[in-house]
This record gives structure tokens, sequence and C-alpha cells, in this order.
């Protein structure tokens, strides 16, 4: 898991920020007095660090490095490219590049003789595959060669087989069912109206796949022909992909709608090229965040709490193990009401660490780090009386403490709980870092951190987290010459009595003669938290306050990051309560000497996109607004989005119940679009299933029947995390359009 480090001014920073939180603020206002401003395309040049492991004797991590490289063959243009790092934690050699393939390598991990490292390597038209790499030289091998594909390797604990994940779709999955002679049909409802699970030939199976029905014994299939014959040549339509029939719950997909169902198998082969795996869990159902046991026998892992209910409406979660020798999946632990999580097996042996979420996975409920004995038993919370979302589990080599991570008031620090009990102590000191991801070992820590001063860097520590310092100069390196704005926490009271947190940034060029528009930047979620210490908007942060902008952006009710009733209090209420807390933190940055109140802009993504559209339509003050993939209409939401349960969860109904309607139009920002008059642009993805884009069209076409300053863009193959991940080209446009955007209505500085 990767490092931050900076170079100089920004070294220094960066090392301040973790004792204390102010002087990184006070470091990158020195240094914004001699350097250049972020530019769009600096873009480019950010590294994002994920997945450091620690060798076995803690003396070196690996890591792996996504970078934006030119396209080839292509002219302005980029794809993204992700390698293989390696780091002596002691500092004694610099960073190296690992791999160098035309594909894209993942997910290390380290053999327990510290002499090879398996990772997962995605080739362009290829399903990705497990790689052996041997650190005494040569070049990368696969291991796997599994028509389905293979990722999350995991070494068992005597190093001799690997264990893997692979998505099967049903007609795959069947077909295994069908060959090893095991009964075929699933035990959960196959919801097909009127018809049975596998009533007609495996129609799904192409390109060699083997099985019952595999090309040479198909049915006959005729139009006009018997019952039978006319529905087998249905299938086979089916099977084609066109038509494509839709008839499960979740028909949608991050990118489009999405009539098969898949299920994540889990693996295990011998660790050589050529050896046969062994799929250890066939049949109808995914498990996921599978870990071994110490004792290399079994498997634990995390599954549906209801194994014979149709995965579509699974909505909590239990633990399962599995006996490698082929004994099949048991159930290993079910915590009634509450969907279990992140497992995490001691390396002594004796337990089984964990999530618990009050509720289900869907709700607002906060994850608690929990154990139970790794033969069984009652569970024991270790961290309720915390109230923050725990994740990212991982054991001290020791079996003494379990490290965790959660969002808190802006930051992502690092926690450890003793597995006997206590108070979790936090190890990140300051409030402004976020920990991204992270390994532990005996006498050593490393941290992949976010902080103001850079997005993403690898860090070395002692276990307890102090002394941290850098140990990649990834992003420091270029930033070295750039002006960077500080980021300068507040709060507020609301009526309500809740204390809302909100952030303001100043132009990287402050003059505090002049006077700057004021931009309110809205996150999504709406549970998600930002902060300094949250990578994602790092550098739009930046790239608005070089180009003149005073930034303001707040965590209102409803938010992550502040406990269980904070992110309860926007129950039934997506826009009255939230709106204000927002505006009130514009209101007091508006009173700050160098905003001008006058040329106020807004923009927002995803809920923030909802919210933007919601403001403009009850609140004037805004000279232009951008909506990025919002939505607008509750009840079109419910069928359009994948994200559809927020409806249910929210409002306590569907749309079709009138008092759940009424609050869902009273809470739809288009019931409000004849008041909406601020010059609007609307921004989204035509592959956006998360939110869908039909209802930027609905707001799009009313304003224009209105007669409105509206317009839309939209971005060929972008989903809802564009913004994050879509094309690089495309991230560029869309920074570069929303600035151009608002200065038509607000003008140069």
């Amino acid at each position: 898991m990767p490092r931050l480090s900076l170079l100089r001014l920004a070294l220094i920073a960066a090392l301040f920020a973790l004792v204390a939180p102010r002087p990184v603020v006070f470091a990158a206002e020195a240094a914004a007095t001699e350097s250049s401003l972020i530019q769009a395309t600096d873009l480019l040049k950010i590294k994002q660090l994920a997945t450091p492991v620690l060798s076995p004797d803690g003396k070196w991590v690996v890591y792996v490095v996504n970078a934006i490289e030119p396209k080839p063959d292509a002219k302005d243009d980029w794809v993204y490219r992700t390698h293989l790092w390696l780091a002596a934690t002691d500092g004694s050699a610099p960073p190296r590049q690992l791999t160098r393939s035309a594909g894209n390598d993942s997910a290390p991990a380290w053999s327990p003789t510290g002499d090879r490292i398996a990772f997962v390597r995605t080739l362009e038209k290829e399903k990705p595959q497990v790689f052996l790499l041997p650190l005494a030289g040569g070049e990368a091998q696969a291991v796997t060669k599994s028509e389905t594909g293979a990722g999350a390797p995991r070494w068992s604990p005597d190093g001799t087989r690997i264990m893997f994940t692979s998505s099967l779709n049903y007609a795959q999955a069947r077909a295994a069912l069908e060959k090893a002679g095991a009964d075929a049909k699933p035990k959960w409802n196959f919801e097909k109206p009127g018809r049975t699970a596998n009533d007609t030939g495996n129609w799904g199976l192409k390109n060699g796949d083997k099985g019952k029905d595999s090309d040479a014994k198909k049915p006959k299939a005729d139009p006009d022909g018997i019952l039978q014959e006319r529905r087998e040549w249905l299938a086979k339509n089916e099977a084609d992909g066109n038509p494509r029939p839709l008839h499960r719950l979740n028909f949608q997909s991050e990118t489009d709608v999405n009539p098969e169902q898949n299920f994540a198998h889990l693996f295990v082969q011998e660790a050589r090229e050529g050896a046969e795996a062994k799929d250890l869990t066939p049949g109808y159902n995914g498990f996921a965040g599978a870990e071994w046991m110490a004792d290399g026998k079994s498997i634990v892992c995390v599954g549906a709490k209801k194994l014979d209910e149709h995965p579509d409406r699974t909505r909590a979660f239990s633990l399962y193990q599995i006996d490698v020798t082929g004994g099949g999946v048991k159930l290993f632990l079910d915590k009634r009401d509450y969907s279990l999580a992140n497992v995490a097996p001691s390396p002594d042996g004796k337990w089984v660490a964990f999530t618990a979420t009050p509720g289900e996975a869907f709700s607002n409920g906060q994850a608690v780090v929990t154990v139970v004995s790794a033969t069984g038993g009652e569970p024991r919370l270790l961290t309720e009386k915390l109230d923050h979302n725990a994740g990212s589990l991982a054991w001290s080599p020791d079996s003494k403490f379990i490290y965790f991570t959660a969002p808190v008031s802006g930051g992502f620090p690092l926690y450890r709980v003793a597995a006997g009990g206590g108070t979790a102590e936090k190890l990140t000191p300051a409030a402004d870092i976020g920990v991204r991801s992270y390994d532990i070992g005996r006498a050593v820590l490393v941290q992949v951190l976010t902080s103001p001063a850079n997005p993403h860097e690898l860090h070395v520590s002692p276990a307890d987290s102090k002394g941290s310092h850098a140990l990649t100069t990834h992003n420091s390196s270029w930033l070295e010459g750039k002006k960077l704005s500080a980021v300068e926490p507040h709060s507020l009271v609301n009526k309500e009595g809740l204390t809302i947190q909100y952030w303001t940034i100043k132009p990287a060029k402050f003059d505090p003669a002049k006077k700057y528009p004021l931009l309110l930047q809205i996150h999504g979620g709406p549970a998600a938290m930002w902060g300094p210490g949250e990578d994602s908007m790092w550098f739009e942060f930046q790239y608005f306050a070089a180009r003149g902008y005073a930034i303001v952006f707040a965590n209102p009710r409803g938010s992550g990051g502040y406990g269980y009733d904070f992110q309860q209090a926007n129950h039934k209420d997506w826009g009255i309560g939230p709106a204000s807390d927002i505006l009130s933190a514009a209101d007091f940055a508006v009173k700050e000497s160098y905003v001008d109140r006058a040329r106020q802009v807004v923009t927002g993504g995803s809920y923030g996109g909802y919210m933007v559209a919601w403001l403009v339509g009850h609140d004037h003050r805004f000279k232009a607004a951008v909506a990025q993939r919002g939505v607008y209409d509750l009840g079109t939401f419910f069928g359009e989005g994948n994200a559809w349960r927020l409806v249910p969860n929210t409002w306590d109904g569907h749309p079709w119940q009138p008092q759940t309607r009424h609050l869902l139009e009273r809470d739809s920002p288009l019931t409000y679009v004849e008041n909406i008059t601020t010059p609007l642009l609307i921004q989204h993805g035509d592959n956006d299933r998360r939110t869908g884009f039909v209802q930027s069209e609905m707001l799009l076409r009313s304003l224009k029947t209105l007669g409105r300053d509206v317009e839309e863009v939209r971005y060929p193959r972008a989903t809802h995390e564009m913004s994050r991940s879509g094309e690089p080209r495309q991230r560029l446009d869309s920074l570069v359009r929303y600035e151009e955007f608002f200065r038509r209505y607000i003008g140069e500085n």
C-alpha cells in the first residue's frame, strides 16, 4: 500500500501535517509565492498509488501505481496503465518499477517465503489472469488459464497453493454443475414469470465452452416448430444478446442494462503453471473477501445471509467457511440484525475479525470491528462506541491488534484496537490526512496517504505510525514547483443543533486587496464525506483555486464521518435541511473580505448534482451552475438508476404509494423547474446507469421549453465514475468546460 513524499518545502509540509493540523496550510501559502499555477493538463501527471503489501521480512513493499500515459497511435489522447513498483522500507534503495507489460498489473501478493509475487495482469481483449514474478530474476509467467478470468490472488500459508476469484455467468455456472452431474437448478426462485430454470438448452455457452449443451448437443431451435422448439429459438436469440429480456430486480450494471446474473466463485490451484484449478463454490451463489485460515485447511469469506434467496434480493451478509479439500461451504457465523463484511483471520489462527453493520449493508448503520473465535462462538463488538464506519481490517503479525480505517470529520485516519477489547487508538495524528490503503508488519507500517500538499504518496513508519516519513516521490517530484492552495477548516451550528463542518480554499495567487468569485462545491452520496484527506477532489480543488476562485465545500447533514445520528439526519429530507447547511457554509464564506458576493457559482456531482438543481430552484444567488450526473426526479430514479434502493431506504416507501409519492415529488428538483432562472450546464455520461441519464434530459427539455439558459454536455462511453476514473481526455474536457461556462456569466478576474 502506497506512500506520500514531498521534495524540499513540500516534503517538510507533509511531515508537519502528520503532527499538527495547520502547518501544511502555512507551508503551502509560503510555497505559493514562487511556483507556477496548477494547469488542467497537470491532471495527466498525477500518480494514484494503491495496495501496498509488505514482504514477509518487512524489508520490502510492493505497490501499484496507476499512471496516465499517451495513447499509442493517437494524438492528444491518453490511457491508464497500472504497474507494480518495489521499494525498500528502510529507504536504502530508490523505488523501482517491477512490471512493464502492455496491459495493467494489480493486486500483488507476496509468497510466504518472500521469493515470488503473485499479481493479476489484464491484457487487452483477454481475461485477467494470475501471474507469478520471481524476485531473483526472470519474466512473469501466467499461473492461471481461466476461461472466466482470475483475480484477487491469495497464497496458502505454506506457499504451495493460490486461491483466486473468478466471475461466472449463469450459463457457465449451469454447465459446470451439469458436467459434474449435480443438480443444475438454483435453490432460489428463478423469477422469470411462467417459466422454470433450465427449461431450455444452455445456449449461453460459446467459443468452445464445455457442458451438457455444447454446440454439438444443442436442442432443436425453430421459430415455426412446436412450443419447446420455439422457446429454444427464443433462448438462442437471448444468448446472442438480441434481444435482452429483463426479469431481474437489479437489471442495471454500471454501464448498461444487465439481464445476466453473475457469480463470484472461489478457486484454488497449486502455485505453478499448468496446474488445474478447482472451483470451491460451484453453483448459483457468489462469495467475496475470501482469506485463508492460518492452518491452510479452510477459507473464510462473505456471502449472502440467505443462500436460497435470489441474489438480487440480498441485503445482508454472513460469514462462510469453505473446506479446501472439497468439503463444501458451511455457515461460519450469522449475527442477527447485522450484516457482516471485511473478514480477516488472525495470523495465530485463534481469531477471525470482521465488521458488523447494524441493520443491512445498505443502511446508515456504522460498521463495527468485531472478533470471534476461529472455532466459532459468540462474537464481541470492539468499536461500537466509536460511531464511525470501520473498514480495511488487518491484524498485527503478533495477533494482538486489529488495524482499521474510518472516515472522520474530513480525514481518513488509521486506528487500531486490541483484540481483547478496549478503546480504539487513533494512529493518524493530523485531521487533514487520508489513509487510502496500508499494510502492517512486525516492525513497520506502510501507508498510502493523501494530504493537502500531495494527493498520493507512500509513507513508512514504525507500527505505531509515529515518525512517519515519505518513501516515494511519485507526485511530490512534479508538485515541487507548483503553487498549492491551503485548505482551511471551519464549522457552524445549524438551527437543529448539529455541527456542520466546512472548508474554504483561497485562490492560489491570493491578493488580500482583491475580490474573487466564490465556487460552492457539493459532494455526492449523499453519505459521502469530503475533507482535506479525501483524494478524489484534490486536483479539482487545486485547479479551480489556480483559476482564481475562492472555494467552499461542506459536509451537510446526511454525510458520513460524523456518526449514525448525523448520517440519518437527512432521512425523508434530501432537499430542505441539507440545502440549508450548505448555504449556511456559503453564507459564512461570503463574509470573507476577499469574496465577491455578486459572483457566486455552484457545482456538484451525483447527489451533489441533485443539490445543485435543488438550490437553483430555491435560491437565485448563483450566476451560473453546473449539475453533474445528478438525479432530478426521484420517482424516475427508482426505475432508472442502479442505486434505486436509496429511494425506499430514505423515504420508507415506493413511488406508487401515495404518501411516499408526495415526499418524492416534494424532494425532486424537477418539481421546482419553473423557479430555475440560473444559467445551468447539465453533465451526464452516456453509460451512466447508477443515476441514469433520462432525468438529465427531462431537466434539459423542461428548461428549454421554459426558455431558460441551459445546455447539456454528454460524454460517450462515460459512466458515473467519469470524474474519478473516466477517460483522461473527458476528465480534462469536463474541468475546462465547467470553468468556461462559469466565465460566461462572471467574467475574468
